[in-house]
């Protein structure tokens, strides 16, 4: 949680102060997925202080098939702030006071618990200072749940299973207990836990490296629906050419560069679905160079819930995809 700390200071470049402290005086580490607490007097709540916290906070998680909000949020006074909602993992505090001369924002944070304490003289000056630094917040919220994913999935992995793909892919992967082998060959390995209403897939392939014209978005989609045409079919198939790909329109995939361990990584998100048929979801994917073995690897994680949320599933898969590394050669 300390890289993550040190992120976030490091993305400030702020005109009104925002410091890091490692220490909170709260016992911390309570609330599910998502979840954030937000100290706000009721007086402020209707008006432009509480819609832009929720601009910011309720805004859509990108490329799900229905709106989900990024967070669930627990708008309260402060007359009710008690001891069970200051032991959430992640809360915000707002004071908006005329005692203060200037907006200020500060951020505390420990292995288990992100505070956010925001104080302002007014209205006014709190909404430009969370306008200014919504997305911050916003990405600091984010890595702390990808930590909280992180910790949830450490509990329970499934050891032989990663020593497999371990040995045989040389990807050092982490897999959930559950997941099942569906599909192995030389470069391609593709996994799921599935019950009667949820699948979740993970999948990994890679190819030589050959030139930097391969991290573009078309690039890399079309490499994606040709390995997923060849190796994950849909439930008609063979009797109707059904396989899985990638749903173009009316949203279009997100692409991104992104930074793992300091090194480039390509990442993608957006909507699957299954031709001939009515199976759909989202998708993560992200693409790295291998630099020992001169390849690219792409591992993704899918999930099929119809109807269902599926918010809690993707954050999964981002602290699963982001933590995956390439062991080195052994030396002949």
């Amino acid at each position: 949680m300390q890289r993550s700390l040190k992120i976030f200071c490091a993305m400030l470049t702020l005109a009104t102060t925002f410091s890091c402290s490692d220490q909170i005086g709260i016992a911390g580490g309570g609330g599910r997925e998502g979840e954030v607490v937000v100290v706000l007097n009721e007086e402020y709540q209707k008006g432009p202080a509480g819609t832009v916290v929720d601009h910011f906070l309720r805004d859509s998680y990108l490329l799900l098939p229905q709106h989900e909000p990024l967070f669930k949020l627990y708008v309260i006074p402060w007359n009710s702030f008690s001891n069970t909602f200051r032991a959430f993992r992640n809360i915000i505090r707002i004071e908006i006071d005329p005692k203060y001369t200037e907006a200020n924002a500060k951020l505390q944070q420990n292995k288990s618990q992100t505070v956010i304490n925001l104080t302002s003289p007014n209205s006014e000056a709190f909404v430009e200072l969370f306008n200014r630094h919504g997305n911050q917040i916003v990405n600091a919220l984010s890595l702390s749940e990808k930590q909280f994913a992180r910790e949830h999935i450490e509990k329970g992995t499934d050891k032989i299973m990663q020593k497999h793909i371990l040995e045989k892919h040389a990807v050092d992967l982490t897999i959930p207990k559950g997941y099942q082998i569906r599909k192995d060959t030389t470069e391609f390995i593709y996994m799921s836990m599935e019950t009667k209403d949820l699948t979740l897939g993970l999948v990994v392939y890679y190819y030589p490296y050959v030139d930097k014209n391969t991290f573009t978005p078309q690039f890399l989609l079309n490499k994606r629906d040709s390995i997923f045409q060849k190796h994950i079919k849909g439930p008609l198939y063979p009797e109707k050419m059904s396989f899985m790909t990638t749903q173009r329109e009316p949203v279009a995939p997100l692409f991104a560069e992104i930074s793992i361990e300091n090194q480039y990584a390509a990442e993608i998100r957006g909507l699957w679905m299954v031709t001939n048929d009515y199976m759909a979801g989202p998708f993560l994917n992200i693409s790295r160079v291998d630099k020992e073995r001169n390849r690219i690897v792409t591992v993704e994680g899918f999930v099929y819930y119809p109807g269902e949320n599926k918010r809690k599933y993707m954050r999964w898969f981002e602290a699963i995809l982001e933590n995956v590394k390439f062991p080195a050669k052994e030396k002949v």
